[in-house]
């Protein structure tokens, strides 16, 4: 369930002066498209690369969740260069709970842009917006992200099996993080 109302966008940039998280803009479908197609990207989401179709109404479909509630869509961009590195965003469930989905493009793994971008959107998301709960879910085996959650301070709260669009069980690692 979404928000009942729009979400406002922060009132300044987040930055912590290595990332900055912004709104989605054209220039960066060209990045977006191409991580969508990422073999490891497509090993942990469950969302299909992106499409002609999907590129087309990206930045409406993005700027729509804002509008409605339903999610809060951002850019994780370099500060020096403002390019493209990675997307997170938040995904309400709630009126004051949402979960916090990332993905980091493969030039940018292995530079620390994830946990920066979790804990910028973290301390937005309970300061600005007054929400409650945070959650992040994780495939299992998908340590990076895993080891993400751990470090921006979210607590293991359970897991779940269930198939995906194969067929083949897998289990679901749920953490969350509670506002002050």
């Amino acid at each position: 369930m979404a928000r009942s109302t729009p979400i406002p966008p922060p009132a300044a940039p987040l930055t912590d002066g290595v990332v900055v998280l912004r709104m989605r803009r054209a220039s960066d479908l060209d990045a977006i498209a191409a991580a969508s197609h990422d073999p490891e990207a497509l090993r942990w989401l469950d969302d299909e690369p992106m499409d002609a179709a999907a590129r087309a109404t990206s930045i409406a479909r993005a700027e729509e969740g804002w509008r409605t509630g339903e999610a809060a869509r951002l850019v994780i961009a370099d500060a020096a260069t403002d390019l493209p590195v990675g997307i997170v965003s938040l995904q309400f469930r709630a009126e004051d709970t949402a979960t916090i989905a990332y993905s980091v493009f493969p030039a940018g793994r292995g530079h620390g842009h994830a946990p920066r971008a979790v804990r910028l959107l973290t301390g937005w998301a309970f300061g600005d917006l007054g929400l409650a709960r945070l959650v992040i879910e994780a495939d299992e085996g998908n340590a990076a992200s895993i080891r993400v959650a751990e470090k921006c301070g979210f607590q293991r709260v359970g897991s779940r099996t269930s198939p995906d669009a194969e067929g083949e069980r897998r289990t679901t690692v749920v953490f969350a993080r509670l506002g002050a």
